[in-house]
C-alpha cells in the first residue's frame, strides 16, 4: 500500500466516521423525543381514565355559570326527572356545598366546575369522598390549571392536588331532551338534560394531548345528578 494509497483510506475512514456520529445522534434525540411524547400521552390516558372511574362511581353535581376570578355565588337548582342541577357563578368560598372545612376555603374556579361524591378509589382513601374538578384560578393557592379538592368529611380540612397545570378551560354541557342539542351550563335552567358533556382545552397559546381535548360523555342514566 503506497502512503497515497493509506491517505485515501483514512480519509474515507474519517468521514464514514464522522456520518455514523451524526447519525447515531440523530437517533438518541428522536428516542428522547418518541420518549417524552409517550410519557405525556400515558399521563394524559391515566387522567382522563380516572376522571371517568371518579364520576362513574358516585353522585354528580354539576356547579354551572361562573366566568370569572371572586365571583360569589348566586344561583339556586332546579329539577329535570331524577336530575337535580345546581346552576350560578364559582366562588371563592364553596360553603353551597360543603366544601369547607376547618378554616381552609374553596378555591376560586376559572369557567365551569363540577363536583361529586365517589365510591371509586380516591386520595384521601375513604369509602365515599366529596370531590370538586375545576381549573384553579386563585392566585392565593399554588396549583394552576385543572385541579381537585376533596374533602372527606366536613371535620376534616380540606385538599388541593393539582392533575394538570396545561389545562385551562374547564367546559360543561348538557344535552337537552326536547331539542337534542348541546347547551351550555349557563342555559342549565331551560333544559331537559339526558347527558353531560365535559371539554377541556388548553391555555391560550397552550397544547395538550389529543386524547385530553377528546370531550367525556356521560348519559343522565348512567349517573346519579344531584344536590
Amino acid at each position: 500500500m503506497t502512503l497515497m494509497e493509506l491517505v485515501i483510506a483514512l480519509a474515507i475512514t474519517g468521514m464514514m466516521a464522522a456520518m455514523g456520529a451524526a447519525t447515531f445522534s440523530s437517533i438518541i434525540d428522536h428516542r428522547r423525543i418518541i420518549l417524552s411524547s409517550t410519557g405525556e400521552l400515558e399521563r394524559a390516558s391515566a387522567l382522563r381514565d380516572q376522571i371517568r372511574t371518579w364520576m362513574l362511581s358516585g353522585t354528580v353535581q354539576v356547579v354551572t355559570g361562573g366566568a370569572g376570578r371572586g365571583l360569589g355565588r348566586s344561583g339556586t337548582s332546579i329539577s329535570a326527572s331524577n336530575v337535580t342541577l345546581a346552576f350560578g357563578n364559582n366562588s371563592a368560598s364553596s360553603s353551597g356545598n360543603g366544601m369547607t372545612g376547618n378554616g381552609i376555603t374553596a378555591a376560586v374556579a376559572g369557567g365551569d366546575e363540577i363536583t361529586f361524591v365517589t365510591t371509586a378509589p380516591n386520595p384521601a382513601n375513604a369509602p365515599s369522598v366529596r370531590m370538586r374538578l375545576f381549573i384553579d384560578a386563585d392566585p392565593s393557592t399554588p396549583e394552576s390549571g385543572l385541579t381537585l379538592e376533596y374533602q372527606p368529611s366536613t371535620a376534616t380540612p380540606l385538599k388541593r392536588i393539582q392533575l394538570e397545570s396545561s389545562i385551562g378551560v374547564l367546559k360543561v354541557e348538557f344535552l337537552d331532551q326536547r331539542t337534542n342539542q348541546w347547551f351550555e351550563s349557563t342555559q342549565a335552567a331551560a333544559v331537559s338534560p339526558i347527558a353531560v358533556r365535559l371539554s377541556m382545552q388548553p391555555y391560550d397559546g397552550g397544547r395538550l394531548p389529543g386524547i385530553l381535548e377528546l370531550p367525556l360523555i356521560f348519559p343522565i342514566g348512567a349517573l346519579i345528578i344531584g344536590r
